[in-house]
């Protein structure tokens, strides 16, 4: 979901058996030589795997591994709820996140068997009311496009994070967005497009998409304590708390509900539920000798459709592609089909080998953690017979040197501070609501004589950093990337008063800009009509009227422009910038002219009589 980008989509492999695995061999039917020796490979894994806990702090992880069409093992490791010390099952639920992406792909290829939709269908021929800030980008994304990460659209994660708003409404508000890159461009990861996938799914199979999963996929594959809602999670009595690192120590972290992103990372399973999935997926499509979906619909997905730019990690891990929902990987020579998941105190894993017959699920309770994926390493090296790699030690000193790479970024941060600069006006001066028409309104206010900023229910402290740059210095929650260092700019008009706060909430866009919303008084139609008539300039008229509970001016032969309130009797011309309407009033308190204030001059017109 919304994680690092080393998160994104490696398989990671991990194991949960004791040191004496031949324990667990009175839970299944006989094995097959193959399974048998992938039982015998692990042996030891798991003292490695308590190590692990300790060394990269994290409180619990639940496994689940199937080799040769068989479930070796499903296990639990460490604890779901510090405070209580309950262990974690293999029946414990967890947020997978983006592993939830792979259920919407096939979906998908279910619905395209069914003749409802088809890849390279553009979406809206499904969804009519989609719409893209780009006109040909809105008539030519395909649901291709949408599950391979190529629409060419930005992440624009923070625009639905923690919002609390419909499907519907985040869809409405896609075509205020700025785009990352053209249409097919390259690959851009996000999560806003597979919402859009899921919600195709649900008006093709003209019902919700949760139901649309929970009918074709989870009840067929026995999946019954998997849901959509950490709502649902939180009342099971067997579910895992969530815990981010912060100053050295794990802290319960408040549930995040990604319900509202659905097909792109709102579900919760367990790894006992998730080794169905993975045997059906092994079985090409089949489980208990029922097909969910042809083989070549899953050769569809688990195809590289479109290439993940960026140097290879490491020698061990090469050809970095990505699929429809799935991340595509060669590790050691080995064909690698994965997903990862990361929300807020979870990190999950879930991939398969297909021509190995090898599938592996790795669930943790910890923030963004590194662990499942370093542990699956040092499995799959195991069960493969491959020459070992010690990737746990190496995960060690990663973490490490990120902490201290961590340090040296804030001091360098600190050198380009101007220092002894005070803010252009008085703090109170910044208070007021911003909006943007994709990202919605920012609550600016002064609390303990420091600015807060208050956007998706979740409130920022904000210290003066220099001039009108402020940045943030704590949130009032713990979230799943911390945004303390985050600059926020006020932009003043060229009347000098505020009119604008920049948040860089988007790194492959410019920032993005909330407009100052104008004092309610200034913003009613019993207001605007004291400004209603014609004026004169240059022997041409301009009228200003009412339209749609809206000013506008109107001038022969242009179009109609709308008027937007920024302080007492001024306005601005939207959509031009830097080109502002200032009503002047007479002795009596009644309108007689209007100043039009342009980037190149002011002009006065007359108020006719």
């Amino acid at each position: 979901m919304f994680y690092r980008s080393l998160l994104f989509f490696t398989f990671c492999y991990c194991f949960s058996l004791p040191v004496k695995a031949h324990a667990f061999l009175s839970w299944f039917d006989s094995l097959s030589p193959k399974a048998e020796r992938a039982l015998k490979m692990l042996d030891g894994l798991d003292a490695k795997i308590e190590q692990a806990l300790k060394d990269f702090d994290v409180p619990g992880l639940s496994i689940g591994i199937v080799v040769d069409g068989h479930v070796i093992a499903t296990k639990g490791y460490g604890v779901r709820d510090i405070e209580r010390k309950l262990p974690v099952t293999p029946e414990t639920l967890f947020g997978i996140g983006s592993c939830t992406k792979a259920f919407s792909t096939f979906a998908m290829g279910m619905l395209i068997e069914e003749g409802l939709m088809a890849w390279d269908q553009p979406v809206c021929d499904i969804l009519p009311e989609f719409r893209l800030s780009s006109q040909y980008a809105t008539q030519n994304v395909t649901l291709r496009d949408l599950a391979t990460h190529r629409s060419g659209m930005a992440r624009h994660a923070y625009m639905w994070y923690n919002a609390k708003c419909s499907r519907e409404e985040l869809l409405r508000r896609l075509r205020h967005l700025d785009f990352a890159c053209d249409i097919r461009e390259r690959f851009i990861y996000g999560d806003l497009m597979y919402m859009v996938a899921g919600m195709a799914v649900a008006r093709a199979a003209k019902k919700p998409w949760e139901e649309v999963i929970s009918e074709k996929v989870l009840k067929p594959l026995e999946m019954k304590r998997t849901n959509f809602s950490v709502v649902d999670s939180k009342r099971d009595e067997n579910h895992a708390l969530p815990y981010v690192e912060r100053g050295g120590s794990l802290r319960q972290m408040q549930f995040r509900d990604f319900s509202l992103i659905g097909g792109g990372g709102g579900m919760n399973s367990t790894a006992k539920d998730l080794t169905h999935w993975i045997k059906m997926l092994l079985a090409q499509g089949t489980y208990a000798d029922k097909p969910l979906i042809s083989p070549a619909a899953l050769q569809e997905m688990f195809a590289g459709q479109v290439i993940v730019s960026g140097y290879a990690e490491s020698k061990d891990l090469l050809l970095n592609a990505y699929g429809l929902g799935w991340g595509i990987h060669s590790y050691r020579g080995h064909y690698n089909v994965s997903h990862d998941g990361g929300v807020d105190g979870f990190t999950s894993v879930v991939g398969i080998l297909p021509y190995d017959g090898i599938g592996i699920v790795v669930l943790a309770n910890k923030n963004l953690s590194t662990l499942p994926r370093l542990i699956a390493f040092e499995a799959m090296d195991q069960i493969l017979e491959l020459h070992p790699r010690n990737w746990l030690k190496d995960g060690v000193e990663q973490l490490r040197a990120g902490k201290i790479a961590a340090l040296e970024t804030k001091e360098s941060e600190a050198l380009h501070r101007k220092k002894g600069t005070q803010p252009s006006h008085g703090l109170e001066e910044y208070i007021g609501d911003y909006d943007h028409p994709g990202y919605g309104r920012v609550e600016v206010a002064l609390k303990n004589g420091r600015l807060t900023a208050t956007y998706n229910d979740i409130t920022s402290t904000l210290d003066h950093w220099h001039y009108d740059v402020f940045s943030i210095i704590e949130d009032s929650e713990e979230l799943l990337v911390p945004r303390e260092g985050t600059k926020f700019t006020f932009r003043n008009n060229l009347n000098g008063d505020v009119e604008e706060l920049l948040i860089p909430f988007e790194p492959k866009t410019a920032e993005i800009a909330f407009k100052k919303v104008p004092d309610e008084q200034f913003s009613n139609l019993g207001y605007f009509r004291q400004f209603l008539g014609t004026y004169e300039i240059y022997n041409v008229s301009v009228e200003i009227a009412i339209r749609d509970r809206t000013l506008v001016s109107i001038i022969p032969g242009q179009p109609m422009y709308e008027l937007v309130p920024l302080s007492e009797n001024e306005f601005m011309v939207k959509s031009m910038a830097n080109y502002n309407v200032r009503f002047v009033k007479g002795p009596t308190g009644q309108v007689e002219e209007v100043w039009l204030v342009l980037p190149y001059g002011a002009y006065s017109a007359k108020k006719v009589k």
